[in-house]
């Protein structure tokens, strides 16, 4: 069983944690992606425009964006487990609710409901896991986390597209999907407790910030190690890491939501096939996350995947649209699958993690989080718009594509202030160095 820290620090067995708390990822994916590979038998049950299945879409994704920073509070509150648990309860209520919709005001508001479930689990996982982990896997284990993200966005794929074919049709995959989210529940209650940081922690820190684990990382695989002072790099370097978080987020959720639909009716694939071929993109990115976080791990150089991974997630999603073979398009998908969305957040969550306090971690992480959740609101509604408005969708992945080098860029930018954050705190720490007025 996976334990809270505790006199001795981490201990206990922090991987049987991450496998379940992976499984969570696993659920709120498929829940994502079943409907995206429903989206066009949805469309054509009830006779919705493109525009209307992209603010369907997004409708998920209001409430969980609207509600990332009272989470994030709340958890730091009332405690991450308790709110992860009423987070997966109210999925699966909005799961049930949509698998019985009639209309199509009533799904909507079943995944409003959804989202709003989905919206605790983020902040909550991070904070478990950055209690839990010992300091030396941490990049590791959230990468292990996060990979079911990734087993989950193919098996929704699959769901939505298989499933559909069933008596209840379309909606069979969310009454699944729902059942199983009931049963997590009973899971995270038996393996994951509650994480608390020991009495004192934050005085023996502030007594002794010298301490390895509280004020030191390593610059680099090879290189001496830097002592760093723990220190708040305060909203600029938040702001930046957030735009960033928001600009790589954007591609990764356009083809969430619309590569099937787009695969079926701009592409010609037909059936199964525009169903089976996006599952590259998520089953690449389980293994791959996995790696580039063992590769962080050992690094301990922050920003180290970021700065390679971006580009060439950039460079997959503009060439989507020129792919016109099948295997074209799968070696595209699996370059994205390989350098995108999970490897980006494993690099980014690290970074703001190790540079917050663990009293407002929670709240931090879920501010983070926010700029996903806005890319998760805007990328649907506004690529089904342009789609509608321009009779095509290649426009919204050339766009994608130089969002994710307007993130590096700002990723650069907010290191650039937590360095000179942590410069002055060195300074400060060294007598004589601080100079007048500081």
């Amino acid at each position: 069983m996976l334990r809270a820290r505790g006199k001795t620090g981490r201990q206990g067995n922090w991987l049987a944690g991450v496998v379940v708390l992976s499984l969570g990822w696993v659920l709120i994916y498929a829940a994502r992606t079943a409907l995206s590979s429903a989206l066009k038998e949805i469309g054509d049950y009830w006779g919705l425009s493109t525009a209307y299945l992209g603010f369907l879409s997004s409708s998920f994704f209001i409430s969980y964006s609207i509600l990332q920073i009272p989470t994030g509070v709340l958890a730091d509150r009332f405690g991450s487990r308790r709110l992860l648990l009423a987070g997966f309860g109210v999925q699966a209520i909005g799961l049930f609710l949509g698998s019985a919709s009639q209309v199509p005001a009533q799904f909507l508001m079943a995944r409003i409901l959804t989202g709003a479930g989905q919206a605790t689990y983020f902040a909550c996982q991070q904070a478990i896991i950055s209690f839990t982990l010992p300091p030396e896997h941490r990049a590791a284990g959230t990468a292990g986390t996060m990979a079911g993200a990734g087993l989950g966005g193919a098996a929704g794929f699959l769901l939505g597209k298989f499933l559909s074919t069933s008596r209840l049709g379309w909606k069979m995959p969310f009454a699944v999907l729902g059942v199983l989210s009931a049963g997590y529940i009973l899971l995270v209650l038996g393996v994951v407790p509650e994480p608390r940081p020991a009495k004192g922690a934050r005085a023996s820190k502030a007594r002794k910030p010298e301490h390895p684990a509280a004020a030191t990382t390593e610059a680099g695989a090879g290189s001496s190690v830097s002592k760093r002072p723990a220190v708040d790099p305060g909203w600029g370097f938040l702001g930046y890491v957030t735009a960033s978080h928001f600009l790589s987020m954007y591609g990764f959720y356009l083809m969430l939501t619309w590569l099937p639909y787009y695969l079926e009716t701009a592409r010609g694939y037909k059936g199964r096939l525009s169903a089976v071929i996006p599952i590259v993109m998520p089953l690449i990115m389980a293994p791959a996350t996995i790696i580039w976080g063992m590769i962080s791990d050992r690094r301990r150089q922050r920003g180290f995947v970021l700065r390679i991974a971006l580009p060439l997630a950039a460079l997959a999603t503009a060439a989507v649209p020129a792919m016109r073979s099948p295997v074209a398009l799968c070696l595209a998908l699996a370059l994205y699958g390989a350098t995108g969305k999970l490897v980006v957040d494993v690099d980014l969550v690290a970074t703001v993690a190790d540079s917050s306090p663990p009293e407002t971690r929670g709240s931090t992480l879920a501010i983070l989080n926010m700029g996903a959740a806005l890319a998760m609101v805007a990328a649907p509604a506004v690529t089904g718009f342009v789609a509608q408005v321009t009779g095509s969708f290649d426009v919204s992945f050339y766009i994608a594509g130089l969002f994710n080098i307007l993130a590096l860029l700002g990723f650069m930018q907010g290191m650039k202030v937590l360095a000179r954050a942590e410069g002055v705190a060195t300074r400060r720490a060294v007598p004589g160095t601080a100079g007048p007025g500081c």
